[in-house]
């Protein structure tokens, strides 16, 4: 499986501008997202959104994605939906794709050149989307491409975005509300003194902790 991503800007571009402009003001009712200021503006980005919806694929780029940022972002996408038509889209849109039980090799390759050139990499943590809104728990493998990627490249800017979507209805029907948090950054570096797989799971526990706080101050504002 060739799992080179094939980015297209102006389709990107197009595609961003229909959404922000035409499809969500039709479809949802309010979208309000809070905490653009967070994202870095320099760096590599491992953008962590929590899954509540198919929605999430273009939801993720509205809130932090090239309209915003000038970023464009890659996204790891299973490898049943990167197939035919359908396939050739998601891939002219930044996705590849990823065996989400055994992720191959070369996928991992490809997650960690991205973020090694400075790229920006949308991988939902949990693994599954998640209809009732808990927060599942979090696979360790996005965070151990990152502290992979720093080990590599010393000189690596990279941090982890921590994102938390929410639906008023788990099925989001038309004019569904959105509310996207977007939390501060968690520098990534590389583990001192400190087995990988060690330094994985403390830093997996505090993406958990980020998403749940975010999700927290959603049904209790400050």
């Amino acid at each position: 499986m060739n799992n080179a991503p094939r980015l297209s800007p102006w389709l990107t571009g197009v595609a961003y501008y229909l959404g922000k402009y035409f499809i969500f003001p039709l479809y949802f009712g309010r979208i309000a997202i809070t905490g653009r200021e967070q994202i870095p503006k320099q760096g590599a980005l491992l953008v962590t959104p929590t899954h509540r919806s198919r929605w999430d694929a273009v939801l993720v780029p509205l809130s932090v994605g090239w309209l915003v940022s000038g970023r464009h972002l890659y996204f790891m996408v299973a490898a049943e939906e990167v197939r035919g038509g359908q396939g050739w889209w998601i891939r002219r849109l930044g996705g590849f794709p990823v065996q989400r039980q055994k992720p191959g090799r070369e996928t991992l390759t490809t997650a960690i050149a991205l973020l090694s050139r400075g790229d920006s990499l949308v991988v939902f943590p949990e693994g599954k989307i998640s209809r009732d809104g808990t927060l599942l728990p979090l696979k360790p493998g996005s965070v151990h491409l990152a502290l992979q990627a720093v080990q590599q490249n010393p000189e690596l800017i990279l941090h982890i975005l921590p994102i938390h979507l929410q639906y008023s209805h788990p099925y989001q029907p038309w004019r569904t509300q959105v509310t996207i948090n977007i939390g501060s950054p968690l520098r990534v570096v590389a583990p001192a003194g400190q087995p990988l797989r060690r330094a994985t799971l403390d830093l997996t526990a505090t993406l958990h902790q980020s998403l749940t706080a975010l999700g927290e101050s959603l049904h209790h504002p400050p």
